[in-house]
């Protein structure tokens, strides 16, 4: 048999014999190991050669020198991620020097309204600045929701990352940033913007940006530092909606990773305590016992005055008081057979329950007023 690659047979070191000699040499199968007496030729070549440079002699053995590389291949991987958690990463810059420079431009003038929060807005602005988690329990009317986010602004944030507001609802988010922008007499889609499903309306000078809770969970996927922000608002924090608790979940481990992100958490109707001690254990330096802080601003209501129109007939007058004052008095079963003034039906061949009419039918008989569509449907009051 000619070997038509000597070559690399002499590199594999394999011995190949023509069939001539393998005939003309007898095979002692006494001198042939137990295991290797149903190997073939060849392959016992090979386990020789094997067990020649160190290997081993068995066919279903492994190779030392397999499981050494192995070993060393899996050193190596561990070392390399380990310098790269190690690593110091650099400062994540969503913006160019350009961009930064229209963003410090396009900053409003910032103006407050008469609010609560708007008298306590320096003790909000020094919290935040001194802190990195700020839990503000305010009631409803406080002003909180569009006023917190200019006190951000007024701090200097929204610059290099944007100022994150997140709404449970779709339509709040857009109904704050038009709120916010009305106050700022700014543009909407400007500095102050917002996103929603299957709408944006941000631009790279938006400084302020509303958006849903699930927007900012979807951006997680792609951003999971969250590098484009660098403030946060989780607005009705008390909803406890599957998105809010993976968002402050989520954030819980951020935050010692982030020390530069402030968050701000709010609600009217917040376990404060519970809130402060949880984040406060979480945040960048904070230990078990650590609390954040917590700024309560009251709420604002009006008076509301209730009045009754007064009660009016079909052809817009006064009901006839002294028939319904004298029906009033009847028993239940005179009522039942009274003699009711009725008005003329449309229908007249099918039986109507209740007749309608220019008097007051008695509360006793229950009857609901005719309902557009529905003239000829039975009312039914529990």
């Amino acid at each position: 048999m000619t070997d038509q690659h000597p070559g690399r047979n002499a590199t594999r070191g394999i011995r190949r014999d023509s069939p001539q000699d393998h005939a003309a040499r007898p095979v002692d199968h006494a001198d042939i190991p137990q295991d290797h007496a149903n190997i073939p030729q060849h392959a016992a070549g090979q386990e020789e050669t094997r067990a020649e440079k160190g290997g081993t002699s068995s066919h279903h053995g492994t190779h030392p020198r397999r499981s050494s590389r192995h070993s060393s291949h899996r050193k190596r991987v561990e070392q390399s991620r380990t310098r790269r958690a190690s690593r110091p990463r650099p400062a994540f810059q969503p913006f160019s020097a350009e961009q930064l420079t229209a963003r410090h431009a396009a900053r409003p003038t910032i103006s407050y309204p008469d609010l609560p929060v708007s008298a306590r807005r320096e003790e909000i602005a020094a919290a935040i600045r001194d802190n990195q988690v700020v839990v503000v329990a305010g009631e409803t009317g406080s002003g909180k929701t569009t006023q917190l986010p200019k006190i951000c602004l007024e701090l200097g944030r929204g610059i290099t990352g944007l100022i994150g507001h997140t709404q449970p609802r779709r339509i709040a988010a857009r109904s704050v940033a038009e709120r916010i922008c009305e106050e700022l007499d700014v543009p909407l889609g400007g500095p102050i913007g917002y996103q929603v499903r299957f709408t944006e309306e941000v631009s790279p000078t938006t400084l302020v940006k509303l958006m849903t809770d699930g927007i900012l969970l979807a951006e997680i996927q792609s951003d999971p530092e969250l590098r484009r922000y660098d403030t946060l608002i989780i607005d009705e924090a008390h909803e406890r909606s599957l998105n809010i608790d993976f968002i402050l979940g989520y954030l819980a481990q951020l935050l010692p990773r982030r020390p530069d992100l402030k968050v701000i958490i709010t609600s009217a109707t917040i376990d404060t305590e519970r809130f402060a001690a949880h984040f406060g254990a979480h945040r960048y330096g904070g230990k078990p016992g650590d609390a954040a802080p917590v700024v309560e601003v009251s709420g604002r209501t009006y008076p509301v005055e209730i009045r009754y129109r007064p009660l009016t007939g079909q052809d817009g007058g006064p009901h006839e008081y002294e028939e319904t004052h004298a029906t009033d008095r009847l028993t239940p079963s005179q009522q039942a057979t009274h003699d009711w003034p009725s008005a003329p039906s449309t229908q007249p061949d099918r039986a109507r329950p209740f007749a309608r009419s220019n008097t007051v039918i008695p509360s006793a008989v229950h009857a609901k007023p005719e309902t557009p569509g529905r003239s000829d449907a039975v009312d039914q009051v529990t």
